[in-house]
């Protein structure tokens, strides 16, 4: 048996571009047999974050946390797991990041000021994994394609991104090494579009069996729609910076990507 989980959902509740009520994700993933599903809402370098950030940290992190935990009852009442994710935006790179809870957010109101490093470090501290999200993504507001170095994965398919763009992200998460990971990136329920996910041969305990999978090298799939992450890559259509761990910029061709055997 296979165990699909959904690693990329946003609601309509703690995200600004969610379209979807946290609550009706759950009879829909269900019904497409998935095993769970992870609420990565935006966070606070994000724009699309909901929170008032004049409010006092405790609000804040009550109004981020509503739409994972309105799912989450939900899944308790249909008996379907619901996991709490993070999605976080530094320049115009973003990471998902799992591991973190509720609890560990309200103990660090100096989240705002942490950078890719810290982020890494504070989450592999409690057994965390941090993935870079659709690192070649190119929509209107990405002015610089970011490959932030300070992670544990890539996210090589993303449902919204361009099969051009999947391309490139495979290709980057085989050049690293780094384990691949696929997700929706959900906003709306639209049952004409495939859904991605990864796959377990086994259902996970909490969200720290994912981050586990990721650190440990465990393998596990992806679900994505055919043919993604396959074919003749196009030129880059923006302008891009390799970080190195420590956050700064260094020489590195991107092209070099494709010249990997295998």
């Amino acid at each position: 048996m296979k165990y699909i989980y959904e690693t990329h959902l946003h609601t309509n509740e703690s995200s600004v571009c969610g379209k979807t009520p946290a609550r009706d994700y759950v009879p829909y993933y269900q019904d497409q047999g998935f095993a769970g599903i992870v609420v990565t809402d935006h966070f606070c370098g994000n724009p699309s974050y909901t929170a008032d950030r004049s409010a006092p940290w405790k609000d804040q992190m009550d109004a981020y946390c509503r739409g994972y935990e309105e799912a989450l009852d939900e899944g308790i009442r249909r008996g379907f797991p619901v996991f709490f994710g993070i999605e976080q935006k530094f320049d115009d790179d973003e990471c998902l990041i799992y591991g973190p809870d509720k609890a560990w957010l309200v103990a660090h109101p100096d989240i705002p000021t942490w950078g890719r490093k810290r982020l890494m470090q504070e989450v592999e501290a409690i057994g965390g994994a941090v993935v870079l999200a659709h690192p070649f993504r190119v929509r209107d507001y990405v002015d610089t394609i970011y490959l932030n170095t300070c992670v544990h994965a890539v996210e090589a398919f993303n449902r919204g991104n361009r099969p051009q763009d999947d391309i490139y992200g495979r290709a980057y998460a085989r050049y690293t090494g780094l384990p691949m990971t696929a997700g929706s990136d959900m906003h709306l329920i639209e049952p004409e579009k495939a859904l991605f996910g990864v796959v377990f041969d086994e259902p996970w305990e909490d969200v720290f069996s994912y981050a586990r999978a990721i650190r440990e090298g465990k393998p596990f799939g992806v679900q994505v729609a055919e043919g993604r992450g396959v074919g003749e890559p196009l030129p880059l259509e923006r302008p891009y910076l390799y970080l190195n761990d420590d956050e700064q910029p260094v020489a590195w061709d991107v092209n070099q990507i494709f010249r990997q055997k295998g």
